[in-house]
């Protein structure tokens, strides 16, 4: 599962659970203040359960999870504070004002959590002064500084924990989307950004177009020096794809030798230019590993959106199919379709 997917499937799970919480503990207490002549209040209580029931039904379905968290800590918490300046609310009710942090932060995240917990309890603590700073017993010494402490507590604990959480998850998800040896892009964030590059070629209909390149006789590398070698030699061409390429372009290791580039503004005669370029590059590149310089080639393919597919699998498929093409036409030379321009002529990749 995508870790983006993820995380909505945990704010969602946990949001479903406050949900639940908030409809039966509004409607215990809508209970017991009906008969208490509390009318205000328990109605305040039972709109709070009906509106908790709602969104139960919306959030299940629902893709925009965060915002819908919002909205419900901006209710639930705008309710509390209603509820909390009430006269006929006791000041034993306010202790409810430690469990913010801990609900906002699940539901928020560390930043627009603590924002929400300090702005709502320090309304209610200025209540709670309001209300009863005409009281000795409830105002005393010990007692405000029992409540600062445990508040303090509560907010530091939940905000430390949402940090580390977050930090924890944004380092998992840039693994699952990083090569571990070239710092590249992999796979799944070649297609997180593809679907991304779609749409925007949908909807202003700008080019795009996808290589695939392939080191010509890699494992002759590997046989010959050993696989640190190797490495060595993928490392050096993922940073000469970085500095021969726009930052808005995507470079991804696909897996051993094979790499994809997602060109966005380009049409498929700018992608032929841009493989061109990279295969010159390469082909004048010298690579010191040891004692020893080695010195490679690379064949292309090249695959443009719209005329050789609308989707990731369709345009990988014809990219292939015209990379081995090139390997066919005796490697270190680009492929493409015949609108986008002819082939280089191929020469022959050396070791020294």
């Amino acid at each position: 599962m995508h870790p983006y997917q993820a995380n909505q499937d945990h704010r969602r799970a946990v949001l479903q659970a406050m949900l639940l919480v908030t409809i039966a503990s509004s409607l215990v207490f809508a209970a017991l203040n009906f008969p208490d002549s509390m009318i205000l209040v328990a109605w305040i209580q039972v709109a709070l359960a009906a509106f908790a029931a709602a969104l139960l039904v919306v959030v299940r379905r629902t893709q925009r999870v965060q915002a819908w968290c919002l909205r419900f800590m901006l209710v639930l918490l705008s309710a509390t504070i209603l509820l909390l300046s009430r006269p006929e609310i006791s000041a034993y009710a306010f202790i409810w004002l430690l469990v913010i942090p801990l609900i906002s932060h699940l539901l928020l995240g560390s930043r627009l959590g603590l924002l929400l917990s300090v702005g709502y309890m320090s309304v209610g603590g200025a209540i709670y002064l309001y209300r009863f700073g005409g009281s000795p017993e409830l105002v005393r010494v010990e007692v405000l500084a029992n409540a600062v402490i445990a508040a303090l507590t509560t907010l530091g604990m939940s905000h430390f924990y949402e940090r580390t959480r977050e930090r924890s998850e944004l380092k998992l998800t840039r693994l699952a989307a990083i090569d571990p040896l070239t710092g590249l892009a992999n796979r799944m964030r070649l297609n997180d950004v593809f679907l991304w590059e779609q749409a925007q070629a949908r909807r202003k209909g700008t080019p795009l177009s996808l290589l695939m390149l392939d080191l010509d006789l890699f494992k002759r590398i590997n046989d010959e020096h050993g696989h640190e070698a190797g490495d060595a030699v993928l490392v050096a061409f993922a940073r000469m794809l970085r500095e021969c390429l726009r930052e808005t372009d995507l470079i991804s290791r696909c897996g051993g030798e094979e790499f994809l580039v997602l060109l966005n503004n380009t049409d498929g005669k700018g992608a032929i230019a841009v493989a061109e370029a990279l295969r010159q590059s390469l082909e004048q590149l010298a690579i010191a590993y040891r004692d020893k310089t080695l010195k490679l080639t690379v064949s292309i393919g090249v695959a443009e959106y719209g005329p050789d597919g609308m989707d990731l699998d369709t345009l990988s498929r014809v990219a292939d199919e015209r990379l081995y093409q090139a390997k066919a036409n005796g490697r270190n030379c680009v492929c493409g379709s015949p609108a986008m321009g002819a082939a280089v002529e191929p020469t022959t990749a050396v070791v020294e």
